[in-house]
């Protein structure tokens, strides 16, 4: 039996705003996931913001969970 839209969104916002490993690919799946449901109707606006805004702080928080950045950019970060 399928999950209801709700709790799948539940959960994929529960990964977004704290992923348990360092796994960028999947934390990008999980907001392109987010993305699809909202583009299907099944979720809000409002929640598909929450979605973005939970994954924006997780990044912000741990940048190893983002996408890969530049050789220039990393060695800024090593000084």
């Amino acid at each position: 039996m399928a999950r209801p839209d709700e709790e799948r969104y539940s959960d994929l916002l529960r990964h977004l705003a704290a992923p348990s490993t360092i796994d960028p690919d999947g934390l990008v799946e999980s907001l392109r996931e987010v993305e699809r449901l909202h583009s299907m109707g099944h979720v809000t606006s409002a929640q598909l913001n929450a979605a973005r805004d939970a994954y924006a702080a997780t990044v912000a928080r741990e940048p190893r969970q983002g996408a890969p950045r530049s050789p220039e950019t990393r060695a800024d970060e090593r000084e």
